[in-house]
Parts: structure tokens; sequence; C-alpha cells
């Protein structure tokens, strides 16, 4: 995609770029995640002798349930991870059991990663109040979440696991209006966490901002002993960094499906695709409004799930600029799908086209629907361009 930049001018300052080589913290991955539980919390004898008295007296009702949970410390800066300061904060995250090395799938093939299980637990406060914010009872719960990471996590690196954030809510209600007083309530507890992978390593480099990946990978149930390296740890390129985008493209748009369409009717698209141009956070989503009555009502929306980052590609054409990307997905009544999505965004009009097929890996896929090429009557797409490494020259 170099040929679609402009030329640009840089000037060459005292201070250039040279060779340097330098001591860092490498991340070999980086995965964010949300972890939600949900616990049954059951009121003491002497709590509900306690919320039960302050029912009794109509000035202090109705009562309220109210949760507390720990703050945390900020995403930034990065050495905020340190698990030693968590102690005696009322939260911590830690690692269970050893990483075993297993096989998955990523982009088409088979790479080696790590499996470890993570345990994310907090403290929550309980206060029970009455209609003056004046304290019945208060007493602390335990809440945990276990679950297992897929990383490139090699022999020689670090784990550093962090809970960012953490929310609570009362799912049962929060609100006492009368006795007799339930015997307990629900609790759920989120986990905001945030895992990374990192050694100390000397590199000559050059760098951008990169974007943590989904916690979208599934390792098999059998699992291999590790050994150990001899060397720094290997990089996994398949897996972390992940792929910049070349281009990205956000808008609203609807029209008419075209000539060659499977169903005659109305298509619309909403798209945020490569988002800072990452395809992490990428959105998706398909309306069809069929208007041909005859064969019976065959409305649907489907959302994509997942995008293809091999399958993204960026083409600079005579006065306009196309997208086209794969993944997979889902209609609203629950049918998976893999789709084939193309954007258009020019000077004389915006197009795009969706097929929807039962599985694009198979040797004959089945088109389950095609939209055809669809000219925007209402709204529009922009794609614009994302300048990566492969834009750059360096003079030597």
């Amino acid at each position: 995609m170099g040929n679609m930049h402009k030329p640009r001018n840089i000037q060459t300052a005292s201070n250039s770029l040279q060779d340097e080589c330098i001591r860092v913290p490498k991340v070999y991955d980086w995965v964010t995640d949300t972890l939600t539980v949900t616990k049954t919390v059951p009121f003491s004898r002497e709590q509900l002798e306690a919320i039960e008295s302050a029912m009794d007296d109509p000035n202090r009702r109705p009562l309220r349930i109210i949760s507390r949970t720990p703050k945390t410390p900020p995403l930034f800066p990065l050495n905020q991870s340190n698990p030693k300061l968590y102690e005696n904060k009322g939260f911590f995250c830690e690692q269970v059991g050893e990483k075993r090395d297993v096989t998955v799938p990523v982009g088409g093939e088979f790479v080696d990663a790590q499996l470890v299980d993570l345990l994310f637990n907090t403290d929550i406060k309980i206060e029970v109040v009455d209609r003056h914010g004046e304290c019945v009872t208060e007493f602390i719960v335990d809440a945990a979440a276990m679950e297992s990471f897929v990383l490139c996590f090699p022999d020689g690196t670090d784990l550093l696991c962090r809970i960012s954030k953490i929310f609570s809510r009362i799912s049962s209600g929060t609100i006492l209006l009368n006795n007799p007083v339930p015997e307990g309530f629900r609790l759920e507890v989120t986990f905001c966490v945030d895992v990374q992978v990192e050694a100390e390593v000397k590199l000559e480099v050059l760098a951008k901002f990169c974007s943590p990946r989904d916690n979208n990978l599934t390792a098999p149930e059998s699992v291999v002993t590790p050994c150990p390296p001899v060397e720094f740890p290997e990089q996994c390129p398949s897996i972390f960094p992940a792929k910049s985008c070349e281009c990205q493209a956000s808008g609203e748009a609807t029209g008419r499906t075209g000539d060659e369409a499977t169903e005659e009717g109305v298509a619309s698209v909403l798209v945020d695709i490569c988002p800072n141009c990452s395809l992490v956070d990428s959105v998706f989503e398909f309306t069809f409004d069929d208007r041909d009555s005859e064969d019976g009502l065959k409305n649907f929306t489907f959302v994509a799930d997942s995008f293809d980052p091999e399958t993204l590609e960026c083409k600079e054409l005579k006065d306009c600029t196309k997208l086209i990307v794969s993944g997979e997905g889902h209609t609203t009544d629950g049918h998976r799908l893999d789709f084939n999505l193309a954007l258009v965004a020019g000077d004389k009009g915006d197009q795009f086209q969706l097929i929807l097929i039962n599985d694009r890996f198979h040797r004959h896929p089945r088109v389950v629907f095609d939209s055809g090429i669809v000219h925007v009557l209402e709204g529009s797409l922009e794609i614009e361009d994302c300048v990566n490494f492969d834009d750059l020259k360096y003079k030597v």
C-alpha cells in the first residue's frame, strides 16, 4: 500500500535515526479480558436481626444494599503491574499451577503457545443503609474468577497480571421495602484484567504503539511438558504483535441490493473496521429488509464476531479506495456464517457488497446470501489509509 501515500518531505534533524542497542522489557504477549462472576450472598443471623429492627421503624424505611469495590491502580504507567503493589489492597491476581505447552490454530496454521490458569480475587464491602444513609450493618464478601489464557509465554519470560478495574452490581435488587427480609441477595462482580508477558532483552529496534489482542485462543485438552530454552525467548510473530491494518473504514450506508443479488430488498451496513489501524474492536453489522413479498419475508440482521487479518486488503483504484475483509459472525436468529465484505469509497459514490457463506474454508462453500453490488443511496462510507512500517523510507 506504499503507493497510496502522498510523498512526505522529512527534514533530517541533528539527532537523526541511528543504530542503537538498548536493554528493555520486551513484550511477548499482551491480552485484555473482562470476567464476570455471580454469587449468592446470605445474610447472617445477626445481620438479619439488625435489618429487621431497622425495617420496623417507618422513619428508616426503605433500606438499601450498597456494594463497594476496592480502588485499582490506573492503566498507566504499566509498571503498576507488579503484584507486590497489590498486597493488602483488597484484590490480587496470581498464576495457579504451572504453564503447559499447547499447539493452537492461528491465521490458518498451527503455532506453539503456552496455557496458564489465572486466579482473580477481590473483597467487596457490603453495606445496608437506611433512608438517611446511616449504616444498619456491613460486612466483607470475597469474589473470585478463574480463567485460562493461551499466551506466548516461553521459558525465560515473566508473566505480569493485574486487575485494572472492578465493578460490582446487586442483580437481585438493592431496595428493601418491607418485612420479611430476604435471606440474601445475588452479587455480580466484573474484573477488567490485563495480562502481559515480558522479558528483559537487548534490542536494536524501531517501535510504534501497539494494541492488545482479544483473548480468543482455545487450547486443546492434551498438553506437552515444556522444554527449557538456551537463549533469549523466541518471539511469537503469528500471535503478537497483531498485524497492522493498511487502511481503516467507517460509516453507515443504505441502498438497494444489486442485479446479482440472491434477494431483492434494501441493505444497510454499519462499519468501523480497523479503528486506530488495528482490527481489535472492529465492528460490522448488516441489516436486510426484504421487499419481495411473494417468497415470504426474509428480513435478517448479521453481526460480525471476528475478522481474519490475513484477508484484509486495501486497494487504490481510479477515483476510489476499496477495502476487502473476511471473517465469521452470526444472524440474530442464531445462525453462524462466514462472510466476505467489500467496501468502496470514492468521489463518484460509495458501494458495498456482502456475501454470506456456510464455510469459506470448505472446498465447495455454499453461498447463503449475496447482496450484489449495493450503490449507497443514504449515508456514506469513508476509507482512510493507515501509515505502517512499509510506508517508511530510511536513508542508509
